[in-house]
């Protein structure tokens, strides 16, 4: 992405802000799993006018939205989340490479984060707390709202999970309850054909490829609730990739409860957790 500016001028807002929405669109466009971030504050900067190009680096601090990266809606118009849903912050710095006007995004690195759980009870004490993304009971609820939606979808084609966003719990008088988001992917397989041959139901490719995002609550033994948005093909705005393994080579704290932003040029750490796969069964 390059952009017409001189960004190594120092006292320069505008030029600054331009950059820094620039880096915000950059860092979505590369984000693969998880959610979009926002743009919150520039907090810092520091230039090389001596270099030629001239490199800039930013130092900006984005929120996570509650927009997942298959949700068509524009950025601005996503919300970031509120301090009792959990809030995330990245704190990313940008490196810019500015020549003859023209700017370009060259590297970022961000060191991503969910606010202390420790801190959030004692604000909100029911309020739910995150969990593993790779949480075996949590698992087992996103399987069991995912075949609910299936069944009373009016949709002929199958869904099948593409990853779990978010599992949250709390503890009511009725049990343990799970709050889980998660995305999913059209098949080439129906409905009723679907269930008794899941494993060979293929994901959808390029324009054909339809995604959804879902999220459910399941109380106690009671049976879950979910709802899912359904996002046309021709309004899919973000190219969709789904590596084997989880995202950022190991990069991302264990267990994770949340998507980090990985570094624009992963560091090769040990692959992620190796049970954070999709719940199997009957």
């Amino acid at each position: 992405m390059i952009i017409f500016i001189n960004v190594c001028s120092s006292g320069l807002k505008d030029q600054d802000k331009i950059a820094t929405l620039e880096a915000e669109s950059f860092i979505n466009d590369h984000h693969r799993h998880g959610y979009k971030f926002k743009f919150v504050s520039q907090d810092s900067r520091s230039a090389e006018k001596k270099t030629d190009p001239c490199e800039v680096v930013l130092g900006i601090t984005l929120e996570e939205t509650e927009c997942h990266i298959v949700n068509p809606k524009p950025l601005d118009q996503c919300e970031t989340r509120k301090e009792t849903q959990t809030k995330v912050t990245a704190k990313c710095n940008v490196t810019i490479s500015s020549a003859e006007g023209k700017a370009e995004v060259k590297d970022y690195n961000c060191d991503t984060e969910p606010a202390s759980h420790e801190i959030l009870v004692t604000k909100c004490p029911d309020c739910p707390g995150l969990l593993p993304l790779h949480d075996p009971k949590g698992l087992e609820s996103v399987k069991t709202a995912l075949q609910k939606f299936n069944k009373e979808s009016d949709h002929k084609s199958y869904f099948k999970l593409m990853e779990v966003g978010r599992i949250s719990t709390q503890w009511m008088f009725s049990g343990q309850s799970f709050f889980s988001q998660f995305a999913i992917m059209e098949t080439n397989c129906t409905n009723k054909e679907a269930p008794q041959n899941e494993e060979s139901c293929k994901a959808s490719c390029g324009d054909q490829a339809r995604y959804g995002f879902c999220k459910s609550t399941k109380v106690g033994i009671e049976e879950p609730e979910v709802e899912c948005e359904i996002y046309e093909a021709k309004n899919r705005t973000h190219p969709m990739k789904r590596p084997a393994q989880f995202p950022c080579n190991g990069f991302a704290k264990i267990p994770p409860t949340i998507y980090p932003i990985c570094p624009l040029r992963p560091i090769l750490l040990s692959r992620g957790p190796p049970n954070f796969v999709r719940p199997t069964g009957n």
